[in-house]
């Protein structure tokens, strides 16, 4: 008897403890804004509506990236994410944020030169990563486009 009281006890206290941790995860991650809706929120100057403190999932294609700081100890890198959408069939709209991302983790991802032999953990273009992070803030080209730039914490290649 002792025995089944003591596991639904400890039942009782896994499953209290297992709705503490998803209640703090819904606080900490967006799983509602897509590349999509950080883009339109950018450009329609409501992106002061985004929550800087949250995690956010994007996944997209990479279009470009450079290594903007190549120092062993800090390096410092740059994706360009894309996805398109088909609006009928002869139009397409695309929608681009960058990922910066930043430590000695991310130095195999985008290698300051190319080698022979391609690194595995080596991001091409044209690869489907997935990425986790916090929205930075924007930054506009020359022509007044904006753009989001997302703090990367973690990237996964898709394919």
């Amino acid at each position: 008897m002792k025995k089944y009281i003591f596991i639904f006890f400890f039942l009782s206290i896994l499953f209290s403890l297992s709705a503490q941790v998803a209640s703090d995860l819904e606080t900490q991650l967006d799983f509602d804004l897509s590349l999509k809706d950080l883009v339109i929120m950018v450009e329609s100057n409501k992106s002061n509506e985004i929550d800087m403190n949250q995690y956010i999932i994007l996944d997209g294609v990479v279009s470009a990236r450079e290594v903007l700081y190549a120092d062993e100890e800090s390096f410092v890198g740059m994706f360009e994410i894309s996805y398109g959408e088909w609006e009928g069939l002869e139009n397409v709209t695309m929608y681009k944020c960058f990922v910066q991302v930043q430590g000695l983790e991310f130095a195999s991802m985008i290698p300051v030169r190319r080698s022979r032999t391609p690194n595995p953990a080596e991001i091409l273009l044209n690869t489907h990563i997935l990425v986790m992070g916090k929205y930075l803030g924007y930054s506009e080209d020359e022509t007044g486009q904006k753009y989001p730039v997302v703090e990367g914490i973690k990237v996964r290649k898709i394919n």
